[in-house]
């Protein structure tokens, strides 16, 4: 076959450069021609192998992809390749190598409406949404499960179009000496002694890997720790604002800057843990190998890879939404743990797995495979498309509706009425042995959209919002509603109709409910006290999470937690219950939560808490599960916060007296 690989540019240490490379190798090996694109390449070229350099325009990012798209396109129109392969997300792909994250979920919570309207935005849009549109024939080499969740959340890709792949692991990688002697001699040739510690921070962005963070984790350290405490960065990257920060800290002689490296395994046995706080991180092969060299691992759950650090119980995982003392504390704990033995030899076990090596293979094989075959954008197997309406069906969903007419055949379902309120309705209805709540939105008018711009708050457009929301509670592993399907359609938002399917959340109550018999007989037996301290320890936490992570509720009441109670011996327990968040259809996802919306959530729960008899104590013990720290620290430093919330809760409470 005629292969043609493109990617903007190469450079050797790059992970994705590195994954190119090998599947370069591996077709050739393979006895395919092989041709690669791209506009910049450090390094030999490999042997065998075309390499094409095309001129772009030395101006901005977006700017240079699109000459280097337009440049491919010219270049390759009359070559009549087999398929193109892009490591880089552009049109006209025939298979993608998904190593990146998605844009447009990275760009929607943190920029407001009018960046989408430069041509940064429209280009890096553009270009992602020609390969994950339900339209596009591009089949997609996926290396992250959770990414893949997010691009489907945003684009509704097919599931057919997916290809998953093994990690990335090289085997040229693997130590060649004994672990203990390559610690030895490289630890003597990087100049730590046996009594200190070693930090590694491995990897090329340094921001979006959160290099700040394992700077201000090395400052937590105290004292003794910190003196005995350096730390490595290894990876091509500009440096000078971190050095400042280091400076900051008065850590100047505790960190050095490496640059690229290829002797990565030996300078993982030199190590005590390898620190990677990502902001996020598609995969985070660096993990895996770490992880494979005894090297125990500190990251962040967002790393596509994390999962394989729990599995193999070889290091602490930080989960999100993140936070820099909890990130402190672990690190000064896994210094001095006991564990570290232990997740030195489980990760070397983990390591010698031979299906952690074999991603080239895999990637030759399916695009051998998929060569001469067309993948179908619309079909069954999960999203189907009708004109200018777009919908999402789980399997178990859809020979449920016509292909074609199954959005109107959705939004005329009658059932159970739930809520009507003009241009929303919500209805209960059973289908296939299954029950299921179905909301629809008819479009709100433009007179409620202005309303909405004049008290400077976002209208709710549709169905969208509790979709997002749905999937960003997932990904904080806050219990939910679970999404069976959606489906939206127009342009005009002012008219525009949508739906959301969920499961049927069965066995629960509301907390409203729960707890309306508590005015009159509070709990009183030492169970149902520990329960309901529980309770709102877990309310608290889920507020805490929910806001730290760019995110508020705007209906934050007690009658929208629905609780699964599991019980022991007839005693209620809180490691078999379930607390889940529900009607999320106003809720606002930014890149911070701006303090009114925080108080407004919190508001909401002191409001509908006001008659089931709480206690001064159940407050305070709410505060410092939502706060962390020492009740004197926060009455001291939120002050005011918890003044707002005090006022314009009681507020609410009388207007709520007035009505009555």
């Amino acid at each position: 076959m005629k292969l043609a690989f493109c990617t903007f540019k190469y450079f050797p240490y790059s992970g994705l450069s590195r994954d190119l490379l090998r599947v370069l190798q591996e077709c050739h090996l393979r006895g395919h021609e092989v041709h690669v694109y791209a506009f910049a390449w450090e390094g030999e070229h490999p042997e065998g192998i075309q390499v094409n350099l095309l001129r772009v325009l030395p101006l901005g990012n977006h700017t240079r992809n699109a000459s280097f798209y337009r440049q491919f396109r010219r270049k390759t129109a009359n070559r009549q390749f087999d398929a193109v392969i892009g490591f880089n997300k552009m049109p006209g792909l025939d298979f993608y190598y998904a190593a990146d994250s998605c844009y447009i979920a990275k760009t929607a919570p943190h920029y407001g409406p009018l960046y989408r309207l430069t041509p940064r935005y429209h280009h890096f849009y553009s270009f992602e949404r020609a390969v994950f549109d339900v339209r596009s024939p591009t089949i997609i080499l996926s290396i992250s499960e959770r990414e893949k969740s997010i691009y489907q959340q945003h684009y509704g890709t097919p599931e057919n179009r997916f290809r998953r792949l093994p990690p990335t692991l090289d085997s040229s990688r693997k130590l060649k000496e004994p672990h203990e002697t390559t610690r030895q001699i490289k630890r003597k040739e990087l100049g730590i002694g046996d009594h200190q510690f070693l930090l590694l921070f491995i990897g090329s962005g340094f921001r979006t890997k959160g290099l700040d963070r394992a700077i201000r984790g090395l400052a937590s350290l105290p004292g003794e720790v910190r003196s005995r405490s350096r730390l490595l960065v290894v990876g091509q990257d500009r440096k000078q604002e971190f050095q400042q920060l280091a400076t900051s800290l008065g850590l100047s002689g505790h960190i050095e800057f490496l640059g690229g490296r290829e002797d990565i395994p030996e300078i993982m046995t030199a190590g005590d843990i390898l620190v990677h706080p990502a902001y996020k991180e598609n995969t985070g092969t660096v993990l895996i190998e770490a992880m494979a060299a005894g090297l125990p691992v500190l990251a962040t759950d967002v790393c596509g890879y994390a999962p394989h650090i729990a599995k193999a119980e070889a290091g602490i995982l930080l989960h999100s939404p993140f936070e820099q003392n909890e990130l402190n504390e672990q690190l000064h704990a896994m210094l001095l743990s006991d564990e570290r033995l232990r997740w030195h030899e489980n990760g070397i076990a983990y390591g010698r797995d031979p299906r952690l090596y074999c991603m080239p293979q895999t990637v030759c094989d399916l695009i051998e495979e998929g060569v001469g075959q067309q993948c179908k954008a619309v079909g069954k197997d999960d999203i189907q498309e009708m004109g200018d309406a777009h919908i999402y069906l789980r399997k178990d969903l859809q020979d449920a509706f016509d292909p074609v007419s199954a959005f109107d055949q959705i939004m005329a379902l009658d059932g159970e009425e739930i809520r009507s309120v003009p241009a929303r309705r919500t209805i209960r209805f059973n289908l296939n042995q299954q029950t299921f709540y179905l909301k629809t939105h008819t479009g709100v008018g433009w007179r409620e959209i202005l309303k909405n711009f004049l008290y400077f708050r976002m209208p709710v457009l549709g169905a969208m919002n509790e979709w997002h929301g749905i999937h960003h509670l997932n990904r904080l592993g806050i219990d939910t509603l679970t999404a069976a399907g959606c489906g939206t359609i127009g342009d005009n938002p002012a008219r525009r109709r949508s739906f959301i399917l969920t499961d049927e959340i069965v066995d629960t109550i509301s907390l409203e409910e729960l707890c309306r018999h508590w005015q009159e007989f509070p709990p009183r037996d030492p169970d149902e006290v520990r329960y309901k301290r529980w309770l709102i320890h877990k309310i608290a936490r889920i507020a805490r999470d929910l806001h730290r992570s760019g995110a508020n509720h705007r209906d934050f009441y007690l009658c929208h937690f629905l609780l699964k109670r599991g019980d022991t011996a007839g005693k209620p327990d809180p490691e078999k219950s379930r607390l889940y968040v529900i009607d999320l259809h106003r809720m606002q996802l930014r890149k911070r939560t701006p303090v009114r919306w925080a108080v407004k959530d919190i508001a909401g729960l002191y409001f509908s808490s006001k008659d089931i008899n709480l206690t001064s104590r159940d407050r305070y013990r709410f505060m410092q599960g939502y706060r962390s720290g020492s009740l004197r620290e926060i009455l001291g430093r939120d002050q005011r916060f918890w003044k707002r919330v005090h006022r314009r809760g009681e507020n609410l409470y009388r207007s709520k007296r007035q009505r009555a």
